[in-house]
């Protein structure tokens, strides 16, 4: 049995909401996804040589040339810009990722130029994939700057202390777990404990529950009823402090044997465990009310060519039958 990773949430329905997910990614910085694509897709790639030199051929005004392609000086800036926006490398140092990031960025220019001389970006289909591109860009990065403008730290506090005004804290308990194949396995161990058996030698020992994220001696940690399965949930939140369950619990993942070192009231979530949460939520609410604003400045007029709203269904009514006369 895994343990559950812990959700956060000021309240049930916000917990619940998967429109919240993700919905103030707009925030983030906005590089060229292709480029930084390509550059993760060339991590694994040896690179070719590269020349130290030990002063960079360049003028004092225009920064550290890291490569130049057909006379076009590549700068350092460019590498950090790419390395900051892909999280796998954002927080690794230069030196450790330097080789494979220009040479999978000098092979994403090399691939630029060798179509450009095609003349393939003025294909009508390439030229409108770049304006849609170009109009997304601009749209997300105009929300974002409305978003930060409007949302600030002070406003974040306040949402959070009338949020915390409507927490109900639930109840949690501290366990540990044996989990074994059979239940003969299970009664065994009981009877171990009660002959004063350590529970984390045990656990240690015989446990099947390998999850590194868990803690030595079948530590589970807090967790609330609805983070575990019903029929573990539903047993072990009946245990008593600091006493081991009286028989085996079985679920789908084997036979577990319980003890609960400590019950409590689950504390309110920190302002900075849901911040990305209250943006989310701030965001959902506040795009719309953005567009309201755009749209009453400016003269929309909505058309309709083609009759779409004037459509009416046709009703065929049935032929009358000829009268038949006596």
């Amino acid at each position: 049995m895994k343990k559950t990773e812990k959700k956060v949430a000021l309240s049930r329905k916000a917990e619940n909401n998967p429109s919240n997910k993700k919905l103030y990614a707009v925030l983030g910085g906005l590089i060229v996804a292709a480029v930084a694509v390509f550059a993760v897709s060339q991590w694994c790639c040896k690179p070719k040589e590269i020349k130290t030199v030990e002063r960079p051929q360049m003028r004092e005004d225009e920064g550290i040339v890291v490569a130049v392609i057909d006379g076009q000086r590549i700068k350092l800036e460019e590498l950090e810009a790419i390395k900051n926006s892909i999280p796998q490398l954002k927080d690794m140092t230069m030196d450790t990722v330097y080789n494979n990031l220009l040479e999978g960025y000098v092979n994403g220019k090399v691939i630029l130029k060798a179509a450009e001389k095609t003349g393939i970006q003025n294909r009508p289909e390439i030229q409108k994939a770049i304006n849609d591109a170009k109009e997304q860009i601009i749209t997300r990065a105009y929300i974002a700057e409305q978003l930060q403008a409007r949302l600030t730290q002070d406003k974040i506090k306040a949402i959070y202390a009338e949020e915390l005004k409507n927490f109900v804290p639930q109840d949690e308990i501290h366990a540990r777990h044996i989990l074994v194949a059979t239940e003969k396995e299970a009664k065994d161990l009981i009877v171990q404990l009660k002959n004063g058996a350590n529970f984390e030698e045990l656990a240690n020992k015989h446990s099947l529950d390998k999850n590194p994220n868990m803690e030595n001696g079948g530590d589970l940690g807090y967790f609330r009823k609805d983070m575990m399965i019903p029929e573990f949930a539903n047993e072990a939140f009946a245990i008593k402090v600091g006493k081991i369950s009286e028989k085996p619990i079985r679920t789908p993942f084997g036979w577990h044997v319980v003890k609960v070192e400590d019950k409590r009231k689950a504390a309110p979530p920190t302002i900075a465990e849901v911040e990305d949460l209250i943006k989310a939520r701030f965001a959902e609410t506040t795009v719309p009310e953005i567009l309201a604003e755009e749209r009453s400045k400016m003269q929309v007029i909505l058309l309709d060519p083609l009759g779409v709203n004037n459509k009416q269904k046709v009703v065929k009514t049935p032929k009358a039958e000829p009268a038949i006369e006596e």
